[in-house]
């Protein structure tokens, strides 16, 4: 069970093209004004009018869909023993949608009504043929071992537009989309890698790379070591780690000793942290530390501290939580989950929920009378520049067969916290720097 309580935030290194996993920040969380508390129960969503609303939505259509409600189901691990709360933002996401959706009017005037299913590491086969019985869909999920969930899942042709996917099985399989896919055959790394390059070009030759013996996360580590081959860089030193080695000394001597200028670590932002003060003990800091969105993550600050120097930035696709003052549909969703949810605190991984939910709450809206699986399922599918309202950079909703989202930024972690990154963004679209050279196939992938 050791190997299982690292692995999801092991593997949001594989998703996040959108920025994923678990980011925390209290900017602007806090007291609600009136006008933010009318503009909660409206039902629009940043630039999204009528997600949710009153109507005259008629028909018993699918399972789970009468004239007066829909009940729809989310999956997480939050219940996982070897690490309690795992995934529970996904949770949260779920319930503050549906509590603000249903004080809006629901969609079409049908109330939802929302199963949330515990996982549990192992139990996802068990919990997808519970939700095969009685859900009309899976929305804003993500199981650690889901490849377990497959089989029952499409048998039952219960649709899913998940929060995030992991295994091979779930990357492609029928029925399965994310509103901010991840890709089998690019690295999200790909944009950062090649913006650092073109300021920096000094640093190219010296590459540094802690990768991971265990093979999913491997795999996540063998797309961004491919990209940054394909621009050229030159490895200084590359190896895998253990999930929880005895020390991480050993790794950042070598870094040192081997002349690493730029590393990237595949890992979780508790051992990013726990490196950053081996890195600190022996008085060495590479110039550039490049990591993947789930290590936006205050797990990473608030236990490195003052070991965190250097430039270390975290690319991420999604509008910073630091920068919600600037962008309504950040601030709305503090706003939101801050009233159903109280106890919650935002995290990256609940913005791929949230617009998980809000994709599927505009592709039911769209069906009207006619909620069918199908019907939802291929709005959702065929929506381009999806934003969620404004939470995330554009992205095409898809399967893993997509490729990374072309925008990203750069979050830049500090002792005292996160910042946005503007210098090394480099942005031409708002905060983000969007290129196609930031999205490229890689040889020999998928």
């Amino acid at each position: 069970m050791r190997k299982a309580r690292w692995l999801v935030p092991l593997l949001v290194v594989v998703l996040l093209a959108a920025g994923c996993s678990r980011s925390s920040s209290k900017s602007g969380k806090g007291g609600t004004t009136a006008s933010t508390q009318a503009k909660i129960a409206s039902g629009d969503f940043g630039d999204l009018k009528g997600v949710c609303g009153p109507g005259t939505a008629k028909g018993a259509t699918a399972q789970g869909v009468t004239d007066t409600s829909i009940r729809v189901g989310t999956m997480a691990d939050p219940g996982a023993q070897a690490q309690p709360g795992l995934d529970q933002e996904l949770f949260d996401s779920a319930d503050a949608f549906v509590g603000w959706c249903n004080d809006a009017g629901g969609i079409n005037g049908r109330k939802l009504s929302l199963d949330k299913w515990d996982s549990k590491l192992t139990e996802v086969g068990a919990r997808m043929i519970d939700a095969c019985q009685v859900d009309f869909f899976l929305v804003g999920n993500g199981e650690a071992f889901d490849s377990a969930g497959v089989d029952p899942r499409t048998k039952c042709g219960l649709p899913e537009i998940a929060g995030y996917v992991v295994s091979k099985q779930a990357g492609r399989a029928p029925l399965s989309i994310m509103a901010l896919p991840g890709s089998d055959h690019q690295s999200p790394m790909g944009g950062a890698l090649r913006v650092i390059k073109e300021i920096d070009p000094s640093v190219v030759p010296h590459l540094g790379q802690v990768s991971s013996t265990l093979q999913s996360v491997k795999d996540a580590g063998d797309r961004d070591r491919a990209a940054a081959k394909m621009l050229g860089y030159g490895s200084a030193y590359y190896d895998e780690a253990p999930i929880i080695p005895d020390t991480w000394r050993p790794y950042a001597v070598n870094l040192q000793t081997k002349g690493a200028q730029v590393w990237m670590f595949e890992n979780a932002p508790f051992n990013l942290a726990a490196f950053y003060r081996a890195l600190h003990d022996i008085n060495y800091t590479p110039k550039y530390g490049l990591f993947a969105g789930n290590m936006y993550d205050d797990k990473l600050t608030k236990t490195a501290g003052p070991a965190l120097t250097g430039n270390i930035l975290i690319t991420t696709s999604q509008v910073p939580f630091e920068l919600a003052s600037t962008h309504p549909a950040t601030k709305q969703y503090i706003d939101i989950l801050a009233k159903y949810v109280p106890n919650a605190t935002p995290k990256s991984l609940g913005i791929n929920g949230w617009s998980s939910w809000v994709l599927w709450a505009k592709s039911v809206k769209d069906c009207g009378n006619n909620v069918t699986r199908q019907c939802v399922f291929d709005n959702a599918r065929n929506t381009k520049g999806w934003t969620a309202g404004g939470v995330h950079a554009p992205s095409n909703p898809n399967n893993l067969s997509a490729g990374v989202n072309e925008c990203f930024l750069f979050v830049r972690a500090t002792p005292t916290g996160f910042q946005y990154d503007r210098q090394f963004t480099r942005p031409n679209r708002d905060i983000f720097n969007c290129d196609p050279r930031n999205a490229f196939d890689l040889p020999g992938f998928p």
